[in-house]
């Protein structure tokens, strides 16, 4: 029964690592259009939120089943109730790339007031760190987890700069179009900060099922 229950606990594992693939490519796709002003790579993004939504689904199905077998262990149900945790945060990123996606359809027409710099940056550094946070509760890697979380100060820190700057170009901006358009892109890197946060709820999920203690970063 053992052997039967860590085999189902891998594929559950592989599961979650997909589902994270997804989300990352749907992160880095919907930068790129915002950059390229692609609109058919934006609706790509819109299209796999599906994706995401059945495998969250089939995530907390299989964790269902894994905790009716034969009185789990304690452990064993903390592991079970982070991987749904962790799902739910992997919908939530899907669906932030999904609303960066939807920015870059109504910026489609619209010239740029200023080259995106710090976007791409914050987006690197969010990435980075989902990356790591999955790879950390995979592998049950205390310290990695730990760094994940730290990092969540260098988002917020850039987050911050993004923000000032673009209230400068609001007050030189003339025009309603030209303030939306710098509120759009606010609100694109508020939802790359969200991203950070989700990435550090997964490094703090694993700090938990392997020492037993409750975290916040």
């Amino acid at each position: 029964m053992e052997q039967k229950y860590d085999e189902k606990w891998e594929q559950l594992l592989a599961d979650l690592s997909d589902m994270s693939e997804v989300a990352e490519e749907m992160l880095q796709d919907a930068i790129k259009a915002l950059d390229s002003k692609d609109a058919a790579l934006a609706k790509k993004v819109i299209n796999r939120d599906d994706v995401l939504d059945n495998y969250q689904i089939t995530v907390e199905e299989k964790v269902s089943r894994l905790l009716s077998m034969n009185q789990p262990l304690i452990s064993d149900t903390w592991n079970n109730i982070a991987a749904v945790k962790i799902a739910g945060d992997l919908e939530r990123i899907g669906d932030l790339a999904n609303d960066i996606a939807e920015a870059v359809l109504e910026l489609k027409n619209e010239e740029y007031l200023e080259p995106l710099v710090m976007i791409p940056e914050l987006a690197e550094t969010v990435s980075e760190m989902l990356d790591a946070a999955l790879e950390a509760f995979i592998t049950k890697n205390v310290d990695l987890a730990e760094a994940v979380c730290r990092k969540d100060e260098e988002a917020d820190n850039i987050f911050e700069q993004i923000y000032k700057s673009s209230i400068k170009l609001i007050d030189k901006s003339e025009g309603t179009r030209k303030i939306s358009q710098v509120v759009r892109f606010i609100s694109v890197a508020k939802a790359l900060e969200r991203i950070g946060d989700h990435a550090t709820n997964i490094g703090e999920e694993t700090i938990y099922t392997v020492t037993g203690k409750r975290v916040k970063y």
